[in-house]
């Protein structure tokens, strides 16, 4: 993994409404690579790479970020096109003990800020596939943080051939999202197809969670989609910071995925209810969860409490906390 591209990417400031920075950089890497680009009317930049390789009944896979900030601070940064300072530390912390963190301070000051790893590190993984891979596309959205205004408007065109899609918007690197903002972002099919390619990367944790683009992306189209855990911590707050190995951790299982999926169409059967699903999948032979139903109970309880708050903090309606609360309960058959 390329750990000086990661916090050259970390350094672009970008808010919600001026992504600009970050979707030139984007743009540029892609001309350099020879990957063609596109850009829509709404300012989502799409990359495609490989197209004079694929023939009839191939599909792309899709990777996903958004490359906005909640940091609104970071709009006198954009104006006068100045970067982030990026810190190196060893983190002293228990959670954290001795792993290489990154965090982000205002430039020529001693001021911590948010350093936007959501979704910078999910935009960082997004390029790591394009290095990996020769066949992709990439579809980075704007305005994710205000309600997924730009992946509401994604373009119909670019999404006809692909065969699944992979977001990385999420923290640590064991979150894996099934259900988010009440739609199912796969059937229990591609669960069963991907479950142990997770759990050999480390990733165990199935959720329940708001808002993100997939959401969007699963509505739209008929392909499984899926939200991976990309290595922030702390998000929408100054004291944001990034573990480098867990944005590795990112990258590895991105590959792995899309080594295991291939350049097939996985169709999302979306009449299939995904029944007694609990929040941390039980991976045979890896595992080994309790199952019983006071656990069960307080389990529900702390991923709607954690949730119910990330939206908040996200700028999330009364309806949309309401929806999430009753398709979770539903979905859990409470």
């Amino acid at each position: 993994m390329n750990k000086e591209m990661l916090k050259e990417v970390l350094s672009l400031p970008s808010i919600s409404g001026n992504e600009s920075i970050v979707r030139n950089y984007i743009a540029s890497y892609a001309i350099k690579n020879g990957i063609k680009v596109m850009v829509d009317d709404k300012g989502n930049i799409y990359l495609t790479k490989g197209s004079d390789k694929m023939t009839e009944g191939e599909y792309y896979p899709c990777v996903v970020a958004h490359m906005d900030t909640v940091h609104r601070s970071h709009n006198t940064l954009i104006e006068q096109d100045l970067r982030l300072d990026i810190v190196e530390s060893i983190n002293e912390t228990d959670k954290h003990y001795n792993q290489t963190t990154l965090t982000a301070k205002l430039p020529g000051t001693n001021t911590q800020t948010g350093i936007g790893g959501d979704d910078k590190c999910g935009v960082f993984v997004c390029l790591e596939m394009f290095e990996e891979f020769d066949i992709l596309k990439g579809a980075f959205f704007v305005e994710e943080e205000i309600g997924m205004l730009g992946s509401k408007e994604a373009d119909e065109d670019f999404f006809k051939n692909v065969g699944y899609a992979i977001q990385f918007d999420a923290p640590s690197a064991n979150w894996i999202t099934e259900t988010c903002s009440g739609v199912k972002l796969f059937d229990e099919d591609f669960k069963g197809l991907i479950r142990e390619t997770l759990s050999d990367g480390g990733y165990s944790k199935f959720s329940y969670d708001p808002f993100t683009d997939v959401n969007q992306l699963a509505q739209k189209f008929d392909f499984c989609c899926l939200n991976l855990g990309c290595g922030y911590y702390r998000q929408h707050t100054n004291g944001e910071y990034v573990i480098v190995d867990e944005v590795e951790s990112a990258v590895k299982v991105g590959i792995s995925l899309i080594n295991k999926l291939g350049i097939a169409d996985y169709i999302h059967n979306k009449s299939v209810k995904i029944q007694n699903s609990s929040l941390y999948g039980d991976f045979e032979g890896s595992f080994n969860f309790n199952d019983s139903e006071d656990e069960e109970l307080m389990d529900m309880s702390e991923n709607i409490t954690d949730s119910v708050i990330e939206m908040v903090a996200d700028g999330g309606s009364r309806e949309q906390i309401k929806e999430f609360i009753y398709e979770y309960l539903m979905d859990n058959e409470f």
